[in-house]
């Protein structure tokens, strides 16, 4: 993936500092979004995991986290081993 820097940061190695600062500002802001919304998605995944394992239905489910049951058992169902026949 390639980043992408302002025209600013282009010209010279050493970018101006009234420049930098807020750059490199927000990248650690993106950094902590991320990594905020990695904890997040493992936190859904788990609550869904507890209510399934609890009985909820895929339309309980999917009423609480906004979307159709059949959307939210494509992304949060968990594999089930094949039945013997």
């Amino acid at each position: 993936m390639s980043s992408v820097v302002p025209d600013s940061l282009d010209q010279s190695d050493e970018p101006a500092p009234h420049v930098a600062r807020p750059y490199r500002a927000l990248e650690r802001e993106l950094e902590r979004a991320v990594r905020d919304r990695v904890e997040v998605n493992l936190r859904v995944t788990a609550a869904v995991n507890a209510m399934r394992d609890g009985g909820s239905s895929w339309a309980v489910i999917a009423r609480i986290l906004g979307t159709a049951p059949q959307t939210a058992h494509k992304k949060y169902s968990k594999p089930r081993a094949p039945k013997d026949a």
